[in-house]
């Protein structure tokens, strides 16, 4: 960075080299929204921070700001300046921020250089910087085409965003969401925040920008929300009026598709192998721990199923709880997996191909290609060499 204070001009470099950020705001203030990259190390805590905030309130800022520092000294201060400390020793080019680039930033900036260690900070701090990541979303939409991946579920639109994403521009959603987007599409790790969400969408953003020129960036076709977050509307609208490609495979391809994502590649299939290879009567530490987080998925699926059971209606959802239940009770009993293949077909027939089919049919997609997904990435491939 050129500048010991980093202005708005230098935030795409600097959100481009994945640089470590440190964050000295509040802890509440982190949960609610932070810079990628930051790492939280507050210059006051939540109780803190109210206090001196209700000071400036009725004795004013000088009032403040001596309370702020007879609150961090001594042992308070040298425990937090060793924290500081010990990250940018970790991180040598670590930048500092807090909300505006006000008194919190600086101070840490001043105490460091007393130190010996001098860092910029984000001049505007994390409000100038957030402005800045919603604006590069909303230029993203109006100055780059996108190649939206259409499909019906399982056929693997996010398989083929990460298989292109080293040789052809893609954009994987899913991952930055981390959700797969359906109502069976949680993860192991919680969501994001919302404001997390829109900040690491747009900083992925920039990083693709800067070597696609005019190429269109393949991305997965998404509902506006993707399990508890969305995207933000100018994005969103853009994917609804670009260019489409259409990942066309075989009803059996799909649920075969969806059985490895749901349950082969998860606990319950990694819990099914271990058995067998083990043959064991007792379950070992390792598997009892994996066993659990098979059955917790188990009661995921039927807390997902239920969600949706409207939908189903009545009868064809008691059928699919029934089904998942029996598959349920077959990997307990007997170590089977196979039987979760059921309630995927059903699923799929009942509930999957008639939601997303008739969106693609209301929206009237005119696809410019439609294939398997390895003749999908064939014709990328082609589609890039010829630019």
């Amino acid at each position: 960075m050129r500048n010991r204070n980093i202005g708005i001009d230098e935030l795409t470099e600097l959100f481009i080299a994945d640089t470590p950020l440190i964050d000295v705001r509040a802890p509440v203030e982190f949960v609610q929204g932070s810079l990628p990259g930051a790492v939280n190390i507050p210059i006051l805590g939540d109780q803190e921070r109210a206090v001196v905030g209700t000071t400036y309130k009725y004795r004013g800022s000088e009032a403040a700001v001596r309370l702020g520092y007879e609150m961090i000294s001594g042992f308070v201060k040298q425990t937090l300046l060793q924290q500081w400390l010990d990250f940018i020793h970790r991180h040598q080019q670590a930048v500092l921020y807090c909300f505006r680039g006000g008194k919190r930033s600086q101070i840490a900036q001043q105490w460091l250089k007393e130190a010996g260690v001098d860092r910029p900070l984000i001049a505007g701090g994390y409000k100038m910087a957030r402005h800045f990541l919603i604006d590069a979303i909303d230029r993203f939409s109006v100055n780059h085409k996108l190649l939206v991946v259409v499909g019906p579920t399982g056929s693997g639109k996010t398989r083929l965003i990460q298989d292109i994403g080293d040789t052809y521009p893609a954009l994987d959603i899913e991952a930055i969401a981390r959700h797969r987007g359906s109502a069976f599409g949680g993860l192991s790790t919680s969501q994001p925040a919302q404001v997390d969400f829109e900040n690491r969408l747009a900083v992925n953003l920039l990083k693709l920008q800067q070597g696609i020129q005019y190429k269109p960036v393949a991305v997965e076709d998404e509902s506006r929300s993707i399990g508890s977050v969305y995207l933000p509307a100018s994005f969103f609208a853009h994917m609804r009026n670009s260019e489409v490609i259409w990942v066309d495979e075989s009803f059996e391809t799909r649920v075969n598709n969806i059985f490895g994502d749901y349950i082969l590649d998860t606990a319950i299939g990694q819990a099914q192998q271990s058995r067998l290879r083990q043959q064991r009567v007792a379950l070992t530490g390792d598997q009892e721990i994996l066993h659990d987080q098979a059955l917790r998925l188990f009661d995921k699926y039927k807390h997902a199923l239920q969600m949706i059971s409207k939908k189903l209606g009545g009868q064809r959802f008691q059928e699919v709880s029934k089904d998942l239940e029996n598959a349920r009770a077959d990997f307990l009993h007997r170590n089977e997996i196979q039987s979760n293949k059921i309630w995927i077909e059903k699923l799929v027939k009942y509930y999957y191909d008639p939601l997303y089919l008739g969106s693609l049919q209301r929206r009237q997609v005119n696809p410019c290609f439609k294939g398997s997904r390895g003749e999908v990435a064939e014709y990328l491939q082609s589609r890039k060499q010829n630019g």
